[in-house]
């Protein structure tokens, strides 16, 4: 058949029209899907299902320095699902929540790139199928003061949390490398078998404790799941932490102390053997430096600063992290602003074992980050950061890296 044929023109305007309807359909489909869903998601919350989705990809390019330069994608996709046990069954206080993720993309983590002791993502972890994450049962009494939780936890969800902290993308804001980085304690990616006591002392104090399976076993050991073995060797990670809430000129605040210590095997970094035990002592303050104009309103700038200081540096890795920055709001009231340092002091004993083994580290870390978090919608925003990593632990020059990460919640 000749292309000059009329007929055939003919059909290939009707195809794409059919072409264009059909892409129409499916922008209104997918528009009224959204709507559908939104609507179903707050029919679901009255009756006591709360669901929420988050996508978050984050793309990091490390530009120089470092070993190597490229590009690093991760995406991870999360989803929950809290039930009201009391709107469902009449449990008063009661909550049941169940969480899973998808890690994807390969896992280039910053350590092949630049060899530091801090993730660039906060979100880099093993790519693999879906994986349980937390998974718990809660209980409120005494009209609510206090909190209890068993099931698959991680600390990090409610010790060293710092609220104008959990804005940066460096993992550094997470647990305190002092305690993180001696153990497989659970820590995101994996949850473990845990319990949970939090009590509101009154409006100005509060305590909490918390006890879990002290080794996760790594994510390679749990590819597809969560820790759920309780080993022998695996000891348990016990913390303490208490706050303090105060106002300084107005100015609200929060101060938290707290230690931890984990009962499982850690290495002695002189002779490479391992010995029961090793823990860390904390302090943090998150301050309002500039309050906003009304209830509602974010602050305009904030302050924030951790330490910690472990007990044994014989047996760790890192013995002493310091770290501290500032917050405020973008040009928008929704957006916000970041600059942040963190500095991590790595042991005596363990300089002297890498370098006497032929290998080579710094004495310390650092990392700088700049970030600008503005929200596009009420459930997509877009983060870059830039951070710098001065002598990082692998002994590579320093690197700067560009980041970018965008956040869906549906």
């Amino acid at each position: 058949m000749s292309f000059n044929d009329a007929s055939y023109f003919q059909r290939l305007g009707r195809a794409a029209g059919l072409w264009l309807v059909s892409l129409s359909g499916a922008a209104s489909a997918q528009t009224a899907w959204i709507e559908n869903w939104e609507g179903e998601r707050e029919m679901l919350a009255k009756r006591g299902w709360a669901v929420q989705n988050t996508y978050t990809g984050s793309f990091m390019n490390h530009q120089r320095g470092g070993m190597r330069h490229g590009t690093n994608w991760q995406g991870l996709l999360d989803v929950a699902l809290l039930v009201d046990l009391n709107t469902v069954f009449g449990w008063k206080g009661a909550h049941f929540h169940a969480e899973a993720i998808w890690v994807q993309g390969p896992s280039a983590s910053s350590l092949s790139y630049i060899g530091n002791i801090n993730e660039v993502s906060n979100i880099q972890g093993l790519a693999a199928t879906v994986r349980p994450y937390h998974v718990w049962l809660e209980q409120r009494l005494w009209q609510e003061k206090l909190r209890l939780n068993v099931g698959w936890l991680t600390l990090d969800t409610d010790f060293m949390v710092s609220i104008p902290g959990n804005l940066f993308i460096n993992s550094a804001y997470g647990p305190i490398q002092t305690w993180n980085i001696n153990f497989g304690a659970p820590v995101y990616p994996l949850t473990a078998l845990g319990f949970l006591a939090e009590w509101r002392v009154n409006e100005q104090y509060e305590l909490q404790a918390g006890v879990y399976d002290g080794n996760t076993g790594g994510e390679r050991g749990n590819k597809r799941s969560s820790n759920t073995r309780l080993g022998g060797d695996d000891g348990a990670a016990i913390l303490l932490e208490a706050a303090r809430q105060h106002s300084i000129a107005g100015c609200a605040g929060t101060a938290k102390i707290g230690m931890g210590w984990n009962t499982g095997l850690s290495t002695v970094n002189a002779i490479g053997l391992t010995e029961h035990g090793n823990g860390h002592v904390y302090v943090m303050l998150d301050q309002t430096l500039v309050p906003g104009r009304g209830e509602e309103a974010p602050d305009v700038l904030t302050f924030f600063t951790r330490a910690g200081r472990v007990l044994h540096p014989g047996r760790s890795v890192v013995d002493l992290t310091v770290e501290g920055g500032f917050t405020g709001r973008g040009f928008r009231g929704a957006d916000q602003w970041g600059v942040a340092l963190t500095h991590s002091r790595f042991s005596g004993s363990f300089v002297t074992a890498t370098l006497a083994g032929g290998g080579t580290t710094s004495s310390a870390e650092t990392a700088l980050e700049i970030t600008y978090k503005t929200q596009l919608t009420e459930s997509m925003s877009l983060q870059p950061t830039l951070q710098q990593i001065y002598h990082p632990q692998s002994g590579a020059p320093d690197a700067t890296v560009l980041g970018l990460v965008m956040t869906l919640s549906f």
